[in-house]
């Protein structure tokens, strides 16, 4: 959840409920796996998991990358936001 929010700049917030769910439903589509990589038990944070994209996630996210440049190219195309990126 503090990794989103620093990516963002603060911008996206997620609630334990929406993150895990998310987790949940992306393990379940085979678009992420679970790492083998495991916290530091000593930290205190022994039930801190990672998660990684498979080949099919990082398919998925590009080519919704790609969809969503389309989409600002065409308003842009439209003035309906600058030409330049903000």
């Amino acid at each position: 959840m503090k990794g989103v929010a620093a990516r963002s700049a603060g911008t996206v917030r997620l609630g334990p409920g929406t993150l895990y769910g998310a987790l949940k439903r992306l393990l379940e589509a085979g678009l992420v796996g679970e790492g083998r990589e495991r916290a530091d038990p000593e930290r205190g944070d022994e039930r801190r998991r990672y998660y990684r994209l498979t080949p099919l996630g990082l398919s998925v996210a590009r080519a919704e990358a790609r969809r969503l440049d389309a989409m600002v190219r065409a308003a842009r195309r439209k003035k309906l936001i600058g030409v330049r990126p903000a």
